[in-house]
């Protein structure tokens, strides 16, 4: 959904700051609450009130409520130029990135753009810096980027982490690395988001930069979209829970240069039956997660399956496909309320047993006595975990240890 890049990028960063997390300096941590983009509140009361996406917003085959997108209140600067801005979760972005001034185009967000001339202790990056690696371009400007439909340059500034619903200061850290975009023409925010903060392990995510603050851990849980303004919680480092002990564990696939948290995708279960697919198709298409994902998308190959054992049971349960164009949504009429008590449920299974299971009101979206599912496949080579069904589940990554543990919570 918010993808600024998946490139390679040089494997020295990476061991250097893996270094870092296995010999903390600073045992504190970090917590700032997780926000339901179609109620972030800023903290002087005003609300955004979200609108519905688009199909091009999402990159998916569907158009999707914006309820089942999430953000985090940051400040970004010092003095006149500090700027408070709701960035987008992300944990395959190689960077954060913010909307700098001038933009174009620059579409309406909580709070003013940040000015890089305003903020005493902004700094470009220099094309000599030693940040300054491909994917990132030298040029007569500094460091610059261009990635998808996001443009600008790499820079350095203060960033504040904020907690607590008045917003107020935990931590200041100076001399982040991140991008100023001055365009943005694929980047649909909302009209709230003014960037993206990455959470992945790559070098210059704010993660990785947060060293001893995060020693490579953070944990999230993504509140369900309500009308009172629901706030999940992000935590970092020495803040992270421990997970109870009915936690579901297993590994993280992580490669070295290489963006995204990767999973071992064994199996999947339509209600209580577990499909059958070619362990050699699910081998085949990497499966990883990523809050960023609006929704669930499925490798085609492994989708087409699921879609026929689903389009089987609805018909058992008196429901038909509703046809429409080609490669477009599932979607089932007749949801008479018999039929929505008995929607069924799907569970992905992975490597060492864990099982994380998508109730039925993760996966269908009812409009009236029509209901569609919330999951997209056709298209897709790889598989993503989206946010429609994180909500309401405490996901904790160990990335030092290569472990996601993952437990059932109300977030809100």
């Amino acid at each position: 959904m918010f993808k600024l890049l998946s490139t390679l990028l040089l494997p020295v960063f990476f061991v250097s700051f893996a270094i870092a997390w296995a010999n903390p300096s600073n045992t504190s941590g970090l917590s700032f609450q997780i926000v339901a983009l179609n109620r972030a509140v800023h903290p002087n009361g005003h609300t955004n009130n979200g609108s519905t996406y688009t199909i091009e917003d999402l990159r998916l085959p569907i158009s999707t409520s914006a309820q089942y997108a999430y953000g985090v209140f940051v400040s970004l600067g010092t003095g006149e130029g500090t700027r408070l801005k709701v960035l987008a979760l992300d944990t395959e972005a190689s960077t954060s990135w913010v909307m700098c001034k001038p933009c174009h185009p620059s579409p309406p967000q909580v709070g003013n753009l940040f000015s890089p001339g305003a903020s005493p202790t902004f700094h470009g990056v220099h094309s000599n810096d030693p940040v300054c690696t491909v994917p990132y371009r030298k040029t007569a400007n500094g460091c610059s980027f261009h990635f998808s439909s996001i443009t600008g340059y790499l820079s350095r500034d203060t960033f504040h982490l904020r907690t607590g619903r008045a917003g107020a200061v935990r931590e200041s850290i100076p001399r982040v690395v991140f991008g100023c975009a001055h365009s943005s023409t694929g980047f649909h925010n909302d009209n709230t988001l003014g960037g993206v903060l990455s959470l992945s392990h790559l070098p210059l995510s704010l993660l990785t930069q947060l060293g001893a603050h995060a020693s490579g851990r953070f944990s999230y849980c993504l509140p369900k979209s309500t009308g009172h303004n629901p706030h999940g919680s992000l935590f970092l480092g020495a803040d992270v829970p421990s997970p109870p002990p009915h936690s579901h564990t297993t590994n993280l696939v992580i490669h070295p240069g290489v963006s995204g948290y990767h999973l071992n995708l064994i199996g999947i279960t339509r209600g209580y039956k577990r499909l059958k697919i070619d362990k050699r198709v699910l081998v085949s298409h990497s499966c990883s997660i990523n809050p960023a994902e609006t929704i669930t998308h499925i490798a085609e190959p492994i989708y087409l399956v699921v879609e026929k054992a689903l389009v089987a049971r609805m018909k058992e349960l008196g429901s038909d496909r509703v046809k429409g164009p080609p490669g477009g949504p599932l979607w089932f009429d007749r949801m008479y309320q018999s039929v929505k008590e008995q929607l069924p449920n799907m569970a992905f299974h992975f490597e060492g047993g864990a099982e994380l299971w998508f109730t039925s009101d993760r996966l269908f979206e009812v409009h009236g006595m029509n209901a569609r599912f919330m999951v997209a496949g056709r298209g897709y080579r790889r598989t993503v975990i989206g946010a429609a069904q994180q909500v309401n589940t405490r996901f904790t990554f160990d990335v030092a240890r290569g472990k996601l543990s993952f437990v059932s919570e109300v977030c809100d």
